[in-house]
């Protein structure tokens, strides 16, 4: 025993040695490669030492969270400040990742998309930064990741090729002297999608209207209207001033070498650099003398009446998003007076019948915005609307808050806070450190959250809150009362005044001038669709396959019985946290109850138990647990269209302690709800259709997409009937006449909550140590002893697929089209190989053609192991030229060219959406997942091998199923009304998608 403690002891010293010899003790005060150490401390938030440098030369800032983290995060970020509504900062995002001095391709973003194994890659651009974060556990990718990053940031082509401008931006498009001019452009079309939400039109007039003399008062995102005002030269100046290392600040996460980071970023591109003297700052706006009134309108389509189509908000400018016990503060307050199930403004507002549903959020720039916002209202609730905010936040002031709301949402946001239950760590780091270091030059305060949320919570025993709302909220001048109203035919008014601003510029044009404007297209378009040269490819960084393992992911998923209730397992360190997810069965339910099954997905843990009114019960699942969530989910035993495993899955997460109490409250819910209370079931579905009715508008990707499924598979049409149109106007239906529906409704409800929570048709699941599973346990015999325990019988469900090729008419922008079918209906098996097909043709052939070409925000598609397949454009500006396009993927398979260092980039862009960083609690949720699906390890490695084997031979060998996928014909398109009426010869019938 002694001589094995010795063997330890000597070991853990000789790892220390190692340690220290590959991570050098850093000194405050010292320069390394260029870099002077400012601070260094460990925070606990993190648990990590932090260490904060300055490059001298540059004046370049760099934080480092060395935390043992094998998921690497670089990112670089700089304070961009627009003064005009052009979207400069949103169109540089997009532009400095086509092509830079040493890497000369015409997107190296998209090379890194098709063969990095990054597990995370994109650029955002918000109202006061642009940020690039990359992602990778591969060292040698990361670094790829970094050096690319930093070369499209600080060497882009933009400045000397204006052509990038003009595909990411806008550009006008003239395809013949006696064509049509048109304006076209990545970032135009995606922003006229953005805008076809009211809810976005909503925000940027708020902002428009509270910011009128610094940037938030403009969009930086680019509004549609005024995009077209970007020259070149312009946002040449725009790069240079804002693009320099002086405004830059790159953060660094995860278990790099430290000194390597700091050494390759000095030497390959800080030290180039002189630091600039001048501080990009933004002032204050300074604060309205007196509150604001406003009326903006949104579009709808021609037609609609407008009743219960308005939305009302109350916006006030609050204090600076550095204060961190302000920002914790409002974030309370927010959920206390209005999110809270029981929160005094959303009852006042349900008592006076304004609006279906009502939220408040504050937006954190340099100076917060809290905003309360009510959608479905009427233009004729707005004095009563503003006199309810003021009499409701006046009665808090004198009266303050219910101490056990505040306790429940101090409970979850502490929980919150300290899970950090992301598998992107560096990412959520990212945006909780940039205010701090943008406008206090402390990049640990928005890390470091424990001090300023204990003084929060020792602040509400003295009326913090109530303080914060008398001085900041009420009594503030700096506010807003903002009424979006509905105007019928506003977006055909937008589109022709558009068409006569570009016929009118057309027509002060020589012929000469009209000539040189369609050779300019013409050339665009040869650009766009030019191959990059090996030589500019062979610049690129990349990983060989070598530099993947074989090997594949497994979580261990013990099969266990508790109660005679299946139990699936999964062991991990979870940190004292229980992660139980409950299964029912749908199959017991008729089928006419499938969307009463989504209807109780919905309002369950809303209403009232035979213990608890809503509101109580809404305390105590804050105070005692980390989330209560129900869901629908669906699987396929062994991805078999024939093999429907739907499920209704009750989702919990509690601290350990909290386990019996958790179990309890569960069995409230599931067992003695009570369906039968009218006007709490009134009150909560009419906010369930405001919020779908918001999405439908929303998310025309997934309206679209879940439409085509049900067009060809039995998943497709199930998915349909409890998340797709078909569900929407089922509730639509049960709201508009619930007087005369209501105790229909709550038959139907208990009916299907009677036959679902059954303990027959129960599968429990958890993740936790297994120190913990004793206490989740005792738990599940706590519910286990509640619910019934009566035979189960799994109906017969009889969904019939039919092709419907609808065109689904909105008042939106821009077209989501897709198409597809099931090509295991065709004969056809699943192949991993699909994957790299797939990967192909979306970074490849739909990229170009829909995107790049077409000016779309996205072109892809997508390879399932179910069979099914679908082909889909994002925020296009097209229809049947992108439908065209699609049918022509057979001949981009036909004369695929593609070498061995292409495919192997194709290959390893596969593997990384295969292979990613994961908490405890979603390792638990894909062990369970494979579970239903019956995934076993070999099937997982055999699908990795494939993939690693493909070549381009294979991939050109898939061009009849491809083809016979595409023949089928089946299509869906959700889009502008005019656009889909210029078309309707294409579509089988054509509808209004909201009511």
């Amino acid at each position: 025993m002694k001589k094995r403690i010795f063997s330890i002891l000597f070991l853990a010293a000789l790892a220390t040695l190692w340690a220290c010899k590959l991570k050098p003790s850093y000194e405050v005060g010292k320069v390394y490669h260029g870099f002077k150490l400012v601070k260094k401390e460990f925070v606990k938030e993190v648990n990590a030492d932090c260490l904060y440098f300055i490059h001298e030369k540059s004046g370049a800032h760099l934080f480092k969270i060395a935390a043992d983290d094998n998921n690497k995060l670089f990112n670089i970020a700089f304070k961009t400040v627009p003064e005009n509504d052009f979207g400069t900062p949103h169109i540089m995002e997009h532009s400095v990742l086509n092509g830079s001095k040493n890497f000369p391709v015409k997107s190296p973003f998209d090379v890194l998309r098709k063969g990095s194994l990054n597990t995370f890659l994109n650029a955002m651009t918000g109202a006061d930064i642009t940020t690039y974060p990359v992602a990778s556990m591969n060292n040698k990718d990361y670094f790829n990741l970094m050096h690319v990053y930093l070369d499209a940031v600080f060497n882009p082509l933009l400045k000397e090729d204006p052509r990038i401008l003009k595909q990411e931006g806008w550009h006008y498009e003239l395809d013949s002297i006696n064509g049509e001019l048109r304006y076209n452009g990545v970032v135009y079309n995606e922003m006229k999608g953005a805008y076809s939400s009211p809810t976005r039109e909503l925000g940027y007039q708020i902002n428009k209207i509270l910011f009128p003399d610094n940037t938030y008062g403009v969009e930086s995102g680019g509004y549609p209207t005024a995009i077209p005002g970007l020259t070149q030269e312009y946002f040449v100046a725009f790069h240079n001033k804002f693009y320099h290392p002086s405004n830059s600040y790159i953060l660094l996460y995860g278990n790099a070498d430290l000194d390597k980071e700091l050494e390759f970023i000095d030497k390959e591109y800080l030290s180039k650099y002189d630091r600039l003297d001048e501080k990009i700052e933004i002032p204050l706006q300074k604060p309205f003398e007196a509150k604001k009134y406003a009326e903006k309108p949104y579009p709808v389509p021609e037609g609609s009446s407008l009743k219960d189509k308005t939305y009302l908000s109350m916006s006030y400018v609050i204090g600076e998003s550095t204060d961190m016990e302000l920002g914790l503060a409002l974030d309370i307050i927010t959920d206390a007076l209005v999110n809270n199930e029981t929160a005094p403004l959303r009852l006042a507002l349900q008592e006076a019948g304004i609006g279906k549903d009502v939220n408040a959020w504050v937006n954190d720039y340099k100076q917060n915005v809290l905003t309360i916002r009510v959608q479905n209202a009427n233009l004729e609730d707005k004095d009563r609307f503003d006199k309810i905010v003021t009499e409701t936040l006046q009665k808090v002031v004198d009266e303050g808050f219910d101490k056990e709301t505040i306790d429940g949402i101090v409970n979850r946001l502490e929980f919150r806070l300290r899970e950090g239950n992301s598998s992107q760590k560096g990412l959520m780091y990212l945006w909780q450190n940039y205010k701090g270091w943008f406008f206090a030059d402390d990049p640990y305060l928005g890390l470091k959250f424990e001090e300023p949320l204990a003084a929060v919570k020792d602040g509400i025993k003295n009326g913090l809150l109530q303080k914060i709302i008398k001085e900041q909220i009420l009594n503030n001048p700096h506010a807003l009362l903002l009424v979006l109203k509905p105007q019928p035919g506003l977006e055909k008014v937008i589109t022709q005044k558009i068409k006569k601003e570009l016929a009118d510029y057309k027509a002060s044009l020589s012929k000469e001038e009209l000539e040189k404007l369609v050779e300019e297209t013409k050339a665009l378009k040869e650009f766009q669709k030019s191959e990059d040269s090996p030589e500019a490819l062979a610049k690129m960084p990349m990983l060989k396959l070598s530099d993947i393992s074989p090997d594949v992911e497994w979580y261990n998923l013990e099969e266990k019985k508790v109660d005679n209730v299946p139990v699936l397992y999964h062991p991990d360190f979870t940190n004292d946290i229980l992660y139980t997810n409950l299964y029912f069965d749908l199959r017991v339910l008729p089928q006419e109850l499938i969307p009463y099954a989504q209807l109780l997905n919905q309002v369950i843990g809303l209403l009232n138990t035979k213990n608890y009114s809503y509101g109580d019960l809404d305390n105590a699942l804050n105070i005692n647990t980390g989330g209560f969530y129900t869901s629908i989910s669906s699987f396929q035993k062994d991805y078999s269209d024939d093999n429907l495993i739907p499920k209704f899955v009750v989702t919990s997460k509690a601290f350990t302690e909290k386990g019996d109490t958790l179990f309890k409250l569960i069995s409230e819910i599931l067992i003695n709800t009570k369906y039968d209370d009218v006007d709490r079931l009134k009150s909560v579905l009419a906010r369930q259709q405001s919020r779908i009715d918001a999405r439908i508008k929303n998310n025309g990707m997934g309206v679209a997409l879940t439409r085509l499924s049900s067009y060809y598979n039995k998943s497709g049409v199930f998915n349909e009937q409890i998340q797709g149109l078909e569900y929407y106007n089922f509730l639509t239906d049960l709201t508009t006449n619930f007087d005369s529906k209501h105790q229909e409704i709550s038959e139907k409800l208990a009916e299907t909550a009677k036959l679902l929570f059954n303990k027959s048709n129960l599968i429990a699941a958890v993740t936790c140590s297994d120190e913990q599973f004793e206490t989740f346990e005792n738990g599940l015999k706590i519910l286990n002893s509640t619910l019934p325990n009566n035979e189960v019988k799994l109906q017969t469900w009889n969904l019939v697929p039919t092709i419907k090729n609808e065109g689904l008419m909105a008042a939106s922008k821009v077209q989501f089209v897709t198409k597809g079918y099931d090509f295991k209906k065709l004969g056809y098996k699943w192949s991993g190989k699909m994957r790299v097909l797939s990967q192909i043709l979306s970074t490849d052939y739909l990229q170009t053609q829909i995107r790049v070409i077409g000016g779309a925000y996205g072109g892809f598609c997508g390879f399932s192991q179910s069979g099914n397949v679908y082909f889909a454009s994002y925020r296009d500006p097209n229809l049947k030229s992108t439908l065209e396009n699609f049918d022509k993927t057979p001949e981009f398979l036909d004369s695929l060219e593609v070498s061995d260092d292409e495919m192997t980039r194709y290959i390893i862009g596969t593997v990384a959406k295969m292979e990613y960083p994961t908490t405890p609690s979603q390792r638990g949720s894909i062990a369970i997942s494979r579970y239903f699906y019956n995934i076993t390890p070999q099937m997982l490695k055999q699908e990795k091998e494939e993939v690693l084997s493909t070549t381009v031979e294979d991939i050109k060998s898939m061009k009849p199923i491809v083809n016979d996928i595409l023949s089928q014909n089946a299509y869906c398109v959700f889009g502008n009304t005019q656009k889909i009426k210029e078309n309707k010869d294409l579509f089988k019938s054509i509808l209004n998608v909201t009511k």
